[in-house]
């Protein structure tokens, strides 16, 4: 079912994209739409491109090789397009007033940032102080790439010293498990402190158990999946999910068009069952896989922009 829902959408999306964009960044974009259940609509995607266009700047990372991502994201947001685009220049206005520096980091932080104007100062400035205690532990590690994650975990509840000290214990803990250093392991430091700020090394054991067992039956798992492992421990799967997903991987990795990128299969599995499932943060490990590193973080601000809507409609139901 979801191949051929996958082939449906990359097909509406190649048309409305062009052949010159990467086909990594459509397969992954296709994969965007139906894990959340987004039917593609070609000309509100195109009234979305245009409104960019129209209201950024010729040098807006809106307009970099980033566009389609921001277009895709704003489109599944369900705003009107010019509404869209406005609040999201908006929250960049706010951010560089609150000293963030402006690049295309910030503007998937803005992503993350609530609707509502009256949460933004205390979003911004918890951002900003788990930044600060992430500093002290990794002076040179910690810069504006990590906005997007600061933006997010900033907003959960905990103390941003206790989840910054957590953080640098997983990085050192997972580095001594054979994880290699950089930001894709910082990274997925931060997102084992998605369930609580407090240390648990039962995440680290889990973490390399998981790695083990997609290298085993031949997924990779170099940088650009340390994210989405983290996501997997700290969500605390079972051997049932786990295999659903390698299952599901396979099955995507088989067609035609994976051939030459079976590693844009993996995110897109796991979101896919994250989505079925009945967890509270079912739709926790949704990415936008690919090798490039400004599309990782991409991939990384679109997968926690999808759970901090679903952790919203979950609370909502309850």
């Amino acid at each position: 079912m979801i191949n051929q829902k996958i082939e449906e959408t990359f097909s509406l999306l190649k048309k409305a994209v062009g052949w010159g964009v990467d086909k990594r960044v459509t397969l992954s974009l296709a994969g965007y739409y139906v894990i959340l259940e987004k039917k593609f609509d070609e000309k509100r995607f195109k009234d979305m491109e245009a409104c960019i266009k129209k209201k950024a700047g010729i040098f807006s990372p809106l307009r970099s090789h980033l566009h389609p991502l921001f277009v895709a994201t704003l489109d599944a947001g369900g705003l009107d397009p010019e509404q869209a685009v406005d609040l999201l220049l908006e929250k960049v206005e706010a951010l560089k007033k609150s000293s963030f520096k402006v690049n295309s980091y910030t503007y998937l932080a803005a992503l993350l940032m609530s609707d509502e104007k009256e949460a933004w100062a205390e979003e911004m400035t918890r951002a900003q102080q788990l930044m600060t205690d992430m500093k002290k532990h990794h002076r040179f590690l910690t810069s504006s790439d990590d906005y997007p994650y600061a933006m997010f975990l900033g907003k959960l509840d905990g103390d941003t010293v206790v989840r910054a000290e957590s953080m640098n214990r997983y990085y050192q803990d997972l580095r001594n498990h054979k994880f290699y250093s950089g930001n894709e392991l910082q990274w997925m430091s931060q997102v084992l402190t998605y369930s609580s700020p407090d240390y648990d090394e039962d995440l680290v054991a889990r973490a390399v158990i998981i790695r083990d067992g997609l290298k085993s039956v031949k997924i990779k798992t170099n940088g650009s999946q340390y994210p989405m492992i983290g996501f997997m421990a700290v969500l605390k799967m079972t051997e049932e999910q786990l295999n659903a997903i390698v299952s599901t991987y396979e099955s995507l990795a088989s067609m035609k068009l994976f051939a030459w990128y079976k590693e844009s299969a993996f995110p897109i599995a796991l979101g896919w069952e994250m989505r079925s499932s009945k967890d509270t943060y079912t739709t926790a490990a949704i990415s936008m896989a690919t090798s490039l590193e400004m599309l990782l973080q991409a991939q990384q601000a679109m997968m926690i922009s999808a759970i901090a809507a679903t952790s919203v409609a979950a609370t909502s139901s309850d």
